[in-house]
């Protein structure tokens, strides 16, 4: 039977791994003959241990934070991760959490980037980058559509201490966003407009291309407007249809003012989103105007009519929104952009041509050609009131 002895070295590599603060060079084994009963025994040579410096610590950091700012993430990011794992300064540590969560989104790892940036809060809370931390948190959220916890970020974010003037516009557009989500408008609008008393105090965005963090605001008052937009309902129809029908045009055109702002940020993101809504905006009132039924007393006649008038005049609504997601998917391409309100956007493209074609054929099958059914309608136009 063959034994196994452990030599002193190795004894005390065991205790170096046991304390995690180490790293070991190579092992190698080597057999040897027991001068006392013959066997082969195994031995150990002596383990090299080598600690690292905080200069050298430091001087990797510096050299991963170049690469960082070369915007090659993917070497980036491994590189801050074993810093933040050799690290005992809790500096450096923090300093390397935040550069690693930067850099994998960067390269698109979202979630990735929100681990590191909590491990951070959680790990160090007073480090001086939490306040920045928070801010890459907000957007990461946001991106990711977890509305009940932007909110938190957003208001842990907004009880911070001189928090700059920026970071607070950010912070109250992200908030009034993740309330709008979850359906609490009353409370994003005020939010909204505690972000656009700040925007007009400092005259934010009046000259040249705004801020980003402008976009946000702009984008949640826009959301704000289509919510309440789509609650005048054309169907039933109501008694003063025409009225309904030109609040409902109103609002939809006053949310539409607040995503093109949105989209003045330039931004790829903010345009890909706010691009998105203005289509779905159109998208959505053709879809309630084709629910609007003939009248009852009609005869099949006037029925074929009023459906061929509401196909012809309110497939315009589809044109428009068409155009807004070829616009957006155009945009999408020219600044990679590839998130998921640019799939959105892909897929309302194709309902859209869809409807555009079945809108096409249902008029073909009626009695009636569009020559004719638009000179009734300008009939009507003139036709005097009783």
């Amino acid at each position: 039977m063959k034994a196994v002895s452990l030599n002193p070295s190795f004894m005390a590599f065991l205790l170096v791994l046991s304390s995690g603060c180490a790293s070991t060079g190579t092992t190698r084994s080597s057999r040897m003959p027991s001068e006392q009963s013959g066997e082969e025994v195994h031995s150990l040579e002596p383990i090299i241990v080598k600690a690292y410096t905080a200069e050298q610590l430091s001087a990797e950091f510096d050299e991963a934070r170049v690469i960082l700012m070369e915007d090659r993430y993917a070497e980036a990011a491994p590189r801050f991760e074993r810093l933040s794992k050799l690290a005992t300064d809790p500096r450096l540590v923090a300093l390397a959490l935040f550069n690693a969560g930067v850099a994998y989104e960067g390269m698109g790892d979202r979630q990735q980037a929100l681990v590191r940036h909590r491990e951070l809060l959680g790990r160090y809370p007073r480090s001086r980058v939490v306040k920045a931390s928070l801010v890459r948190i907000s957007r990461l959220l946001g991106y990711l559509e977890r509305w009940p916890e932007l909110e938190e970020t957003a208001s842990l974010l907004l009880a911070r201490k001189s928090l700059p003037v920026m970071d607070r516009i950010e912070a109250l557009g992200a908030l009034a966003l993740a309330l709008v989500a979850q359906g609490r408008l009353d409370d994003a609008q005020r939010f909204a407009n505690r972000a656009r008393d700040i925007i007009e105090e400092n005259r934010f965005g009046q000259a040249g291309v705004p801020p980003v963090q402008l976009a946000q605001v702009a984008f949640a008052e826009g959301e704000v407007r289509r919510v309440r937009s789509e609650r005048i309902k054309l169907v039933p129809v109501p008694a003063n249809f025409v009225e309904v029908l030109e609040q409902r045009c109103g609002a939809l055109l006053d949310a539409q003012r607040a995503y093109m702002d949105a989209m003045r940020s330039r931004d790829a993101h903010w345009s890909a989103m706010a691009g998105f809504r203005i289509g779905q905006l159109y998208q959505q009132l053709h879809r309630e105007a084709m629910q609007i039924p003939s009248p009852a007393e009609a005869t099949q006649a006037k029925k074929q009519l009023f459906e061929g008038a509401m196909r012809l005049r309110y497939r315009i609504l589809l044109t428009k929104g068409l155009k807004m997601m070829e616009a957006t998917l155009r945009m999408a391409q020219r600044t990679k952009e590839s998130s998921f309100w640019v799939n959105r956007a892909r897929e309302a493209k194709q309902q859209m041509e869809g409807a555009l074609a079945d809108e096409k054929a249902a008029l073909a099958k009626l009695p009636y050609t569009e020559a004719e059914i638009r000179e009734a309608l300008e009939r009507l136009k003139t036709r005097p009131k009783n």
